[in-house]
């Protein structure tokens, strides 16, 4: 019963590492896509001032088109990120997976000085297991499960860890850095555009 009382711990420990790493994971969502709104409202505001004040500007003139297209495509992408972001609750979610982390933390530290001992407060190594299995067993259900994306980058080392580190900030973050980098364009394109026609 020590074997599985000591898999118990392991998994736990697993486990709690995981949720830890997708608290942080939703974190760094919450984080971007409020930075990617706020700069694409930023730079729309900017660049429709700028096509304003300068609209007898030959870029300007040249390019007005296109740049009254950009900036309604835009201001429907801001809408549809400020309607995404407010339908994800990346910060509710990132608080409950560090809660669930922490109980689950809490629970390996109440049994974690009893793997090796034969009996505590009365109790056999498998009462034992079995309580705290389903004390397990009741904090997961009660709580979001973690994705599978958080487990293998917290449980790999290596090139293996890269790979996953990698993965995860392609499918997850790159849009985001995407979003920025192409407002910024779009705003330089036409700051630039504007004070080379001066």
């Amino acid at each position: 019963m020590k074997s599985q009382l000591q898999d118990l711990y392991k998994r736990t420990g697993l486990t709690k590492e995981s949720c830890f790493f997708a608290s942080r994971r939703i974190g760094k969502h919450d984080s971007l896509s409020l930075w990617s709104l706020t700069t694409l409202a930023f730079c729309l505001i900017i660049i429709s001032m700028i096509t304003q004040v300068y609209k007898d500007n030959s870029f300007v003139i040249e390019y007005i088109k296109f740049i009254n297209f950009s900036i309604t495509s835009m201001s429907v992408f801001a809408l549809v990120i400020s309607v995404l972001i407010q339908k994800s609750n990346f910060a509710l979610r990132s608080d409950k997976y560090r809660n669930q982390a922490m109980e689950i933390s809490e629970l390996r530290i109440s049994f974690k000085h009893l793997i090796d001992s034969p009996s505590a407060n009365g109790k056999s190594q498998e009462d034992l297991y079995v309580e705290k299995s389903e004390k397990y067993a009741e904090i997961l259900n009660r709580n979001l499960v973690h994705e599978q994306i958080d487990y293998l980058v917290t449980n790999s080392e290596g090139i293996e860890n890269k790979y996953y580190s990698a993965r995860l900030f392609v499918t997850e973050y790159l849009g985001y850095w995407g979003i920025i980098a192409v407002t910024l364009s779009l705003l330089s394109w036409v700051s630039l555009g504007v004070l080379t026609a001066v």
